[in-house]
């Protein structure tokens, strides 16, 4: 893994992140979406999310969230990535301009405005997939709003910082195996058993040799 020479990277991730807000709002939304908190977050199934009001500071108003999850940002391409911060900031947009429905939907109003700014929602996230919905994603329109922005955005707004998960996933441990062929050199022999036992040819009285793996029942077999 390649280091960075960065001394502080919480304060180089989140200016970056801060930075790409604050340019999509000017070049989308002309500049009126209010301040967020950006958040970073391992919310199950999810690239990111807008959550309304979600932040508060005693005696000043709450302001809402807009989080990505981490474990999608270093193996999507960084289009993408932006793309998601976008979308969410779509539902920002229709929280405080618009008429949101209930939680979780992507109605009709939000889905004119997203096509409006460059990214066509889907159910698939791609064509032909359902504009409106409980989980609804985009695709990005080649030459829209979008496209064209990101194109003009400067590289440096990008997030320095990629964590190395894998898609949210889990990195299995290899499967042991529950049986194992064993053979006797001697005269061929083959048995099978748990991995750990220590087996001897009845016929030879050698040792038997585990050679590999099976699903099959025990046996002996000439």
């Amino acid at each position: 893994m390649t280091k960075r020479n960065d001394s502080a990277p919480t304060s180089s991730q989140f200016t970056a992140f801060q930075r790409m807000f604050d340019y999509f709002n000017v070049a989308m939304f002309n500049g009126k979406l209010p301040a967020v908190i950006l958040n970073f977050s391992r919310a199950a199934n999810t690239l990111g999310f807008f959550a309304p009001d979600r932040w508060e500071r005693e005696g000043e108003n709450v302001v809402h969230e807009i989080s990505l999850n981490p474990a999608y940002l270093k193996h999507r391409d960084q289009r993408a990535v932006v793309s998601t911060l976008v979308h969410e900031m779509a539902h920002h947009w229709q929280q405080e301009f618009g008429q949101p429905s209930r939680r979780g939907y992507h109605n009709e109003q939000w889905a004119a405005k997203m096509e409006e700014i460059g990214l066509m929602p889907s159910s698939t996230a791609s064509p032909g997939g359902s504009r409106v919905g409980y989980k609804v994603s985009h695709y990005i329109l080649e030459g829209g709003a979008f496209a064209t922005a990101y194109a003009a955005m400067p590289q440096h707004y990008l997030l320095p910082w990629l964590c190395w998960e894998g898609q949210g996933a889990r990195v299995k441990k290899p499967r042991q195996p529950s049986k194992v062929k064993f053979t006797c050199e001697a005269c061929g022999c083959n048995a099978w058993g748990k991995p750990n036992l220590r087996l001897v040819c009845g016929d030879c009285d050698e040792q038997m040799a585990a050679i590999g793996a099976t699903d099959g029942d025990a046996k002996c077999a000439a």
